[in-house]
This record gives structure tokens, sequence and C-alpha cells, in this order.
């Protein structure tokens, strides 16, 4: 039976997994003046005020409130109802070459799916998932993106429908890296697609309440504080009332950080040390809750982000003329917050352009009479100089570009070395220099590194980190991705102090203790030791299947196999849909002679995913001891096409090739098993056995004391030497 699988996590990944693709484009955050401090002391965001949703507003704010219904906000996350289809269902399929799926969606019974099949050489489907749509993403002005649950958890589904043109395609990041129906929905995301949900803790994708849509207390402030002094007196004692936030009463970077605390992002970013996904309060600087970084791009790239508005506007002419005058152009120029617009047309918008810009003014400044004609009242401002722009992160979807200017052609960007790792710039003044700039540019560069699997990232990330921990080292995030990093690229020794620093920083950080759980495991530890790890994160969290998988792949490598079962029984009872905690439960039993179940737990493993090159392997080997010999053929070939460089699925077919005297073929896939795990006894073994049946004595010498070199109890390599 193969190894027991082992689940990997870092926190600090915490929003990217949904929300990749930020601007590659540099963005111009203005400087800030000396003092930032807001003109009125607002007291919901210092004092224990609470939230308390949007009916609360109501009673008193009826205006407001019903016009806030209008706006895109209010309705970015919302359940898929009859009522509110506007997408064409039962639409051809959508195919996904690498991986070989079709995807498509389609109603029954006023309900609505999302399916995931494979098609045979005769046209059968081989391969079948279906997923419910339980909500809705996006207001759908752009896209419509969908979300199934199971026990809490919310997972993204790999189709969207792009409003604009009219069509299914894949949810961005679909294409290129397909995760099919295992993307959860962290709370980063969460916390700029909707309101304040009551997520489980440390969990990351649990939640045991949901909104629907983004709510006044999201720019206001948590309202418990306004409500109660209010009910008591309804007037406040002066022009403005302290016990909630007006953005208007608040400095300009301030009013922007209230939309950028959404509408901004950049390649990575990730929250400030003992911050939370949803801590960010109206009328607070927003580089103390997050730490953002953007990628450099070549000279001439002219990229634009769905979420990086503002920055936009503020390279315009206009922003930095009506800066000078004291009474700058903001989002809410244009953008009403209490007000839908997207059915306004673009009247709305070219109205206030024409504030400033009247066309008779602007007659006088053009010499030819075409660009007059281009100017007049009834021209549409926005369509010239803030021109749709295709982004690339959400195919078949345009977004206003708020870079206000006269749009001229650029020239064609100078590639960069792809040698050299990414150069991850600061957006933040705050990390551009210092420890806390180096420390937070090392996280950055972990958290990409680990994203796009790219080595050179991680080895940079680990210098900054180093440099900036031997300065300040009570820094409990850090050290854990230092410690994650150095795992990630085999340092196990090194891993240790940094992954132990961060548990005595945050004892009770369930990612923290399962990482080091794991490094003590690889670094041949205390048994009892990594037991406790386990046991005490999981009683931080219950919840937390991954480490469940991790704890009961432990228990079974120490011979307690009734309790590994009985984790990975509990782990795949709280997330169905772990491919983790079937396989292992399926291979426990099998191991333990229960075959029948061992069956089932494999066979549900390759419902959920049927290219488990190692479920194919172990479920092959469970065939052969039933003598279901053809059926096990059939599985070991599988698993070969599904994963060629698995050493397992290699050494597996190659074995049974050669117990059926076809030494040939055996003898081709053990080598490619060797060369792919130098390390692995057993094919090295049977490699040998397969050259000593061909006569070739001298290769199965070589393959047979190259096992005994790693094992000298392997049986079977001391037989063949034995017999030379």
């Amino acid at each position: 039976m193969n190894m027991k699988r082992l689940v990997l996590l870092c926190g600090v990944l915490v929003g990217l997994a949904g929300c990749r693709g930020a601007s590659e484009a540099p963005p111009t955050p203005a400087a800030r003046p000396a003092s930032e401090a807001p003109s009125v002391s607002f007291r919901n965001v210092h004092a224990d005020a609470v939230y308390v949703g949007d009916d609360q507003c109501f009673s008193c704010h009826e205006d407001e409130y019903e016009g806030y219904q209008a706006h895109g906000m209010a309705n970015s996350w919302y359940r898929l109802t009859p009522e509110n289809v506007v997408e064409r269902f039962g639409d051809a399929p959508v195919y996904h070459a690498a991986t070989d799926f079709y995807y498509r969606s389609f109603a029954e019974d006023g309900r609505y799916f999302q399916e995931e099949y494979r098609l045979g050489s005769d046209g059968t489907k081989t391969h079948r998932l279906v997923r419910e749509i339980h909500y809705v993403v996006g207001s759908g002005a752009a896209a419509r993106t969908y979300l199934t649950e199971k026990n809490g958890y919310l997972y993204e589904l790999p189709l969207t429908w792009y409003t604009q043109v009219g069509k299914w395609d894949f949810s961005p990041g679909y294409r290129e890296d397909n995760p099919r129906f295992d993307r959860l929905v962290p709370e980063r995301c969460m916390a700029c697609h909707n309101s304040y949900p009551e997520a489980a803790p440390f969990t990351d994708g649990k939640y045991a309440s949901v909104p629907l849509g983004i709510g006044c207390e999201r720019c206001h402030g948590p309202g418990s504080l306004h409500v109660d002094e209010r009910l008591a007196d309804p007037e406040p004692a002066g022009e403005v009332d302290p016990t909630i936030v007006n953005p208007a009463h608040l400095p300009l970077d301030r009013r922007l950080d209230v939309c950028r605390q959404c509408h901004l992002s950049g390649t990575t970013y990730v929250l400030r040390e003992g911050r939370g996904a949803f801590d960010f309060r109206p009328s607070e600087n927003l580089a103390n809750h997050l730490s953002l970084f953007y990628k450099d791009v070549p000279e001439g790239s002219e990229n634009i982000s769905v979420i990086s508005h503002a920055d936009r506007m503020k390279k315009s002419a206009c922003f930095r003329a009506t800066l000078a005058r004291g009474e700058p152009m903001e989002c809410v120029t244009c953008h009403n917050p209490h007000e839908g617009f997207r059915d306004k047309g673009p009247a709305y918008f070219n109205t206030t352009c024409l504030d400033c810009h009247a066309p008779a003014a602007l007659a006088e400044r053009f010499s030819t009479a075409k660009t007059r004609a281009d100017h007049t009242p009834e021209a549409n401002c926005i369509a010239c100089h803030m021109p749709k722009v295709e982004v690339r992160e959400a195919p078949h979807s345009s977004f206003t570009d708020h870079w206000i200017r006269v749009v001229e052609p650029k020239p064609e960007p100078k590639p960069i070395a792809s040698h050299d790792p990414p150069r991850l710039l600061p957006y933040f003044p705050e990390d551009a220099e210092g420890t806390d700039g180096l420390r937070y540019a090392g996280i950055a560069y972990v958290v990409y590194g680990t994203l796009h699997a790219d080595t050179l990232s991680l080895r940079e990330g680990i210098s900054r980190l180093e440099r900036a921990l031997a300065d300040a080292p009570e820094h409990g995030e850090a050290q854990y991705l230092l410690g994650f990093a150095r795992m990630q690229l085999g340092r196990v020794a090194q891993a240790l102090p940094a992954l132990e620093e961060a548990v005595r920083l945050g004892p009770d950080i369930p990612e923290r203790l399962n990482a080091l759980a794991q490094a003590y495991e690889a670094a041949g530890r205390s048994p009892a030791v990594i037991a406790r790890l386990y046991r005490r994160a999981l009683a931080i969290q219950p919840a937390l299947a991954d480490v469940r998988v991790n704890y009961g792949r432990f228990l079974e490598a120490q011979g307690r196999t009734a309790e590994a079962i009985a984790a990975y029984r509990k782990a795949a009872e709280e997330r169905p849909w772990l491919t983790a905690a079937h396989f292992n439960l399926g291979s426990a039993y099998v191991r333990n002679g229960d075959m029948e179940k061992g069956e089932r737990e494999l066979l549900r493993t390759l419902e959920l995913d049927p290219d488990d090159a190692e479920a194919l392997s172990n479920l092959g080997l469970l065939y052969l001891t039933q003598g279901r010999s053809e059926e096990g053929e059939r599985l070991f070939e599988r698993a070969v096409k599904a994963d060629p460089d698995n050493a397992v699925a290699l050494g597996n077919l190659g074995a049974y090739y050669l117990s059926t005297d076809r030494y040939d073929r055996a003898i081709e896939l053990l080598t490619r098993a060797v060369k792919s795990d130098p390390r692995y006894v057993d094919a090295l073994a049977n490699l040998a056995l397969a050259y000593f049946r061909v006569d070739d004595l001298a290769h199965a010498e070589t393959y047979a004391r190259r096992a005994l070199d790693l094992d000298p109890n392997q049986a079977l390599a001391r037989q063949i030497v034995s017999a030379l």
C-alpha cells in the first residue's frame, strides 16, 4: 500500500486562492499629509461596538437604505432563484483540455447545478460529479460566479456566467490551473464580496452563517453604539454624530481607504500581524490592516486590475487639478454609494464631467471641426477618456479604466528575464524600508513562491525574512512562514527553530502547531511530542479536517491503526469532498483487512478525483488480492496514464508485468519508477529480479546492491545477490 497522504497548510495565503490575479500595473499612492487624524473622532471604531445589520438602519435612514438596495454592493452576494436568473442554463459544455474534463450548468426542478464529466472513446460518460449552486457572487454587471455549500464550507464552482458577452466560461484562474470543485472561499475573499459572516475560527472556509450582500456597516463601521445612543436621544449634540463613521468627515486618504479596503489589490497581500480578515474599520489607515506588494511590470505595459480604480483615478490630471483647489475628486464624486447607477447610461457620469468641462469652453480649445463635434454636450466622455479595458484575470469582462486621460498607444513592453525572481514592489510607504518593510516583503515572496511553485521566490523570501528576524525576532507569522518556506525546499533541520519560535509566539494557532508536528515527524522527533501538537491543534478547532488527516497518518505510522481509522473517518465526515481523507481511510481499511470498506472508500476517492494515481494503484492491488487480475491491471494502467511520473504507480504496474512474465515492459516501467524515485527500494529489487529473469546478471546485481544499500534487510535483493 502506498504512503499515507499528508496535507500542508499555509494560513498566510488567506484570500489568494479565490482572489488571485490582481493589478500588475504600478499603483501610484499619493503622498500622505503630515497628519492623517480625522477631523471627527468616531467612537464606534474604538468602543466595543458590534455589527447590527442593515435592518437596524432602515427605520431612521429609509431613503438611503432604499437607494442602496439598487447598488451593486448590496447585490454582491445572494441566493440563485428562478426570479433572478439571467443565465442560459443548458448551454453547450465548456472543455478543459489540460485535464480532459467537461463542465456544464443546468437547471432541474427549480434548482441549479454545475456538472463535471469525462467522455470515453465511445462517447459515454466515464466520470460525473454534480454540485448544486447555492450562492451567486457579483451583481452581474460584468459576471456572476457561483458557490456551493457543504457542512458550512463554501466552494467556488468552475463556471462563471460572463454577462457582457452572454456566455459560460471558466471562473478566473480555472483555465490556467483547474481546482475543479475544491476551491474553498477564505475569509479574506469573503471580506470584500459580502458583509460580516459568522466564521469558524482557523478554518478559513467554514461559516456558521452567511449574510447576503455588502451592508451599510462596511463603510460606516459597527452600528450598535449609534443605534443605542440615537434611540435614547434622536439628535446628536453637535453637527456631526460621533457615534458612527460618516466618511464625508474623514481626510481624503482615509475616505479613499473606505473604498480601497476592497477596491485595491496587488500581486500579493497579507494581513498585518494580529489582524483578522474582518478587522478593518472605516477611518483607519488601511496600511495598518494589510501589507500589499505588486509585481514590477515591463516598461510600456499598461495592465489594469478589476480592483485598482482609486489609484488609476489618482493618476488623472483631473484629480491633481481638484486636489490643488482643495476640493479633490474622489470615488463618490461620480459614484453615489446610496444609489444604483448600472442602468442609468453614460449621461449619469458625463454630467459630472460637464460640471468642470463645459462644452462651449471645450469647443474654443480645438482647431478642427471633427474634434469640436466630438465634444458636444451629448458626447460620451467616458467612452473616450476612460475606456473599457479587458482584464486578464476576468476573461470576457471589461472594466472602466479610471485613469482619465487622452488615451494614446503605448510601445510594446520590454520582457523581463525569466531566470530571476519577480520584483515585488511595496504599495504602502511603510513597507518600502526598515525591518518591517523587509519582513513583509519576505512574507510576500513566500506567498508568491508558494502559489506559483517558484523556488526562486521562496529563496528570496527566506533571505529577507532571515535578515528581518535577526533584528526583530518577535514576529510569529514571519517565523512561521520562514519555517514553512524552508520545509517546502526540504530544509527540515533549518525549519525547526523558526517553527518552534512561531509556536512559542502563537501557541493557540493550529496551522503553526500542525506545521511543527510535520517538521518533527520529518526530523524523527519524539512521537509523544508530535501527538501532543496534533491534539492541541484539534482541541482548538475540531473542524480542521486537514490536520485530522495528518494526525491519522501519524497514528497509523505508529501502528495505532484503529485510532487512525477513527481520525480519517471523522475528517471525511467533516469534509466529505476531501480526497485525502477518503484515500487514507480506504488504504487503512485494506491494511487492516477490511477489504469491503477499503474498496468503498477508494472508490469514493476516485469519484472525487478519477486521476488519483495512488488511489488507482491501491485499488488495483486490492483487486489483485481478490483474483480480479484484469480489473487490477486496468487500474494500474490508468494510474500510470494519470500520473506518468508517479513512482508508486510505475512500480505497481511494473511489478504486475513482472509477475505475468512480461519482462521487457516490466524493465521499462521499473526503470522509470527508480528514475522518478531513486530511493524506491521495492522497485529496485523488482528491477533486479526482472533483469535476473532475462539473464542480464550485471544489471541484476547493480540494482540488487542499490536496494541493499538503502535497506540491508530487503529479502528479494539479498536472494538475488546470493544467487549470483
